[in-house]
Parts: structure tokens; sequence; C-alpha cells
């Protein structure tokens, strides 16, 4: 699976996720946007992939349980 960090809506840096499963890569790809947002430009949103199949979107609401979009089929 991929994971997409967007600024502005748009792609700046893709990881490879270790995770074996939805929820896993969705863990990881939240833990490695939360450790960006200390840092400056940070991303405003991240999504998972799992091919052409989107796993998980959350937009710039980091900090704001609930307000998350997610997509899993």
């Amino acid at each position: 699976m991929r994971c997409y960090f967007l600024r502005d809506g748009h792609i700046k840096a893709v990881e490879e996720l270790k995770a074996t499963s939805d929820v896993e890569a969705i863990l990881e790809a939240l833990i490695l946007l939360r450790t960006n947002q200390q840092s400056p430009g940070s991303f405003t949103a991240v999504e998972v992939w799992d091919h052409a199949r989107v796993v998980y979107r959350h937009a710039d609401h980091i900090d704001r349980p609930g307000e998350h979009t997610s997509h899993q089929t």
C-alpha cells in the first residue's frame, strides 16, 4: 500500500507502507502525518491507496476527531 501526503490539494510526498491490512495502513499513515505536523511546510492531508483502491482519506482536520473521510471497500 502507498500513502500520499498532500498540501494545497497536490501530492507532495509518497511513502510505501509496511502494513498488511487496511487498519494497519491507516494507523501507519496517520502516525507519519502527525510526525510531520511539527515541521515547516507540513502536509494537510493524507491518502492511503491499495493499487487503484482508495483505502482512506484524511483532510486537514488533524486535531478534530470525527471529521475525517474514510473509504473502505
